[in-house]
């Protein structure tokens, strides 16, 4: 049995998460990409001119800024800008299969989690926090498990071929993968994306509320349960609060609202590792990296309400409880026009021009999710998103063929039929002769 080509890409991505791993992290979607294509190294060209730019200007408004935050964030965040960017994907990569097997994978690196937690014999939900089906991923794990998950079940139910039973496990095996971890964010975001599914299959709508009738009393414990310090202490909810941190920058700084602030100063992830909040809300410890510290516009702007729970650190532990998202990142970093460029690019080439139920359900993920969480600079959310963007691309590409063939085709003794041609008006030949 020949392994696809897409494994290598996805043991790079299903290794367990430490700092040094973060280099198999970033070079998987690297890899996807052709870089010789014009499409991808003109823009990748222009937008790294866009963003060396807006460090600059902010350092010469006096801004005290970190380039390996910098450079980390590029790292990060590009194969996410890659895919709504519409930079040209490798021809040696599939996007479907990379989805499917990177949802195995990570299911069986949790299943040997929770083997070592006791399982069968212990159950999560009941003996142990549903956290530990984590992919191997540590603490936080759990959110990347969820996104994966989700794509996975996206993928499937956008599949246009009758479903097999290898289909069948796999939807399994990634539904189970975005219910377990429970990751309220992310299912709520997912939830709300796969509904675009229902349209053409009711039998969703049926499934969808079998399985809410048993997460259900869970996430009401979890929503019940949640920590609201924040919100009582600032008057709003978090991920609302996170918006008028941007507007409180824009104020400060004015210069930030045409470039930000730059990658890696704000609230994007090497900005938290550098932060004095890290051990707190951080996955883990920050790496150690010559030149990373937090810059100045996160130490006067975001550190300080982070700070204040530095007392109660379930204040801001939870994902729900922290003042920040994927949007209000790229409004503090990117800056309004940037930020604005890449939601519509997004809306254009996952909702308008794809006319595929995965690319609507993924724009509707990115969009949800992105409100809630930071996932934009997530090596595994932008790999993800380059796989499906691959996968919308090559279903373009079958349907294109198959019209084509419908309409040019002639039927014959030898040949099948043709398709049903499409019915053109017939002459008013009596119009032309008066």
């Amino acid at each position: 049995m020949r392994l696809p080509k897409t494994v290598p890409f996805v043991l790079l991505m299903a290794i367990p998460r430490t700092a040094a791993s973060y280099a198999g992290y970033v070079l998987a979607p690297f890899l996807m990409i052709n870089w010789l294509a014009r499409q991808s190294w003109a823009r990748a060209f222009f937008l790294v001119l866009f963003l060396v730019g807006s460090l600059g200007i902010n350092t010469v408004m006096g801004q005290t800024v970190s380039l390996t935050a910098f450079l980390l964030e590029l790292a990060l965040i590009l194969p996410f800008l890659a895919a709504v960017l519409s930079f040209r994907v490798a021809r040696h990569f599939d996007g479907r299969s990379f989805i499917r097997w990177l949802n195995v994978v990570v299911a069986a690196i949790s299943l040997i989690v929770l083997i070592s937690m006791g399982f069968p014999w212990k159950l999560p939900y009941i003996d142990y926090l549903p956290d530990y089906y984590n992919g191997g991923f540590g603490r936080g794990g759990a959110k990347i498990v969820t996104v994966i998950g989700f794509f996975g079940v996206a993928e499937i139910l956008s599949r246009e071929q009758k479903m097999r039973r290898q289909d069948l496990a796999i939807l399994l095996i990634s539904v189970s993968n975005f219910i377990v971890p429970n990751f309220i964010l992310g299912i709520v975001a997912g939830s709300a994306a796969l509904a675009v599914f229902a349209r053409r299959n009711q039998a969703i709508i049926l499934a969808g509320a079998a399985v809410a009738l048993v997460v259900a009393p869970y996430l009401q414990f979890r929503a019940e349960s949640k920590n609201d310090t924040f919100s009582r202490t600032y008057g709003a909810n978090p991920k609302l609060y996170a918006f008028k941190l941007v507007a409180d920058l824009y104020i400060k700084e004015p210069q930030t609202i045409l470039v930000g602030t730059g990658m890696g100063q704000f609230s994007s992830q090497p900005a938290i590792w550098a932060s004095p909040i890290n051990s707190i809300v951080g996955s883990h410890d920050a790496p150690d990296v010559p030149g990373l510290f937090a810059g100045d516009a996160h130490m006067a702007n975001l550190a300080p309400v982070l700070l204040r729970f530095s007392g109660n650190r379930y204040a801001i532990e939870s994902s729900a409880n922290k003042p920040y998202s994927g949007i209000s990142t790229m409004l503090a970093e990117f800056g309004l026009p940037f930020t604005l460029l890449v939601l519509y690019s997004a809306y254009m080439l996952l909702w308008h021009r794809s006319g595929h139920d995965l690319g609507r359900a993924t724009f509707l993920f990115f969009l949800a999710m992105n409100f809630l969480d930071p996932q934009t600079d997530s090596p595994w959310f932008g790999a993800l998103m380059l796989a499906s963007c691959q996968a919308i691309r090559v279903d373009a590409r079958r349907r294109h063929t198959r019209s084509a063939l419908a309409y040019e085709r002639e039927s014959g003794i030898f040949l099948p039929p043709a398709l049903p041609q499409r019915k053109l008006p017939r002459p008013n030949f009596s119009a032309q002769r008066s």
